[in-house]
């Protein structure tokens, strides 16, 4: 991913980790992919919740690619 492409506005959207609760999903609008990042590895740390980035580019980051751009 490019560089620039941190600074470009991106989603989070948070899921259940379990089918049951997909109805309760919550979707945040950030200013920049870094930030959603940022919030995305706060999310990582419950199991019981799945983050997903959507980007401005529209490329969705799945919970393992957001590991990979953390580490």
């Amino acid at each position: 991913m490019e560089t620039e492409a941190l600074e470009r506005p991106a989603d989070l959207a948070i899921w259940p980790a379990f089918a049951e609760g997909a109805a309760q999903a919550v979707s945040t609008h950030y200013a920049s992919l870094r930030e959603a990042l940022a919030a995305a590895a706060r999310v990582l740390a419950d199991s019981s919740r799945q983050p997903w980035i959507v980007t401005e580019d529209g490329e969705m980051l799945a919970p393992i690619a957001i590991r990979g751009y953390l580490n």
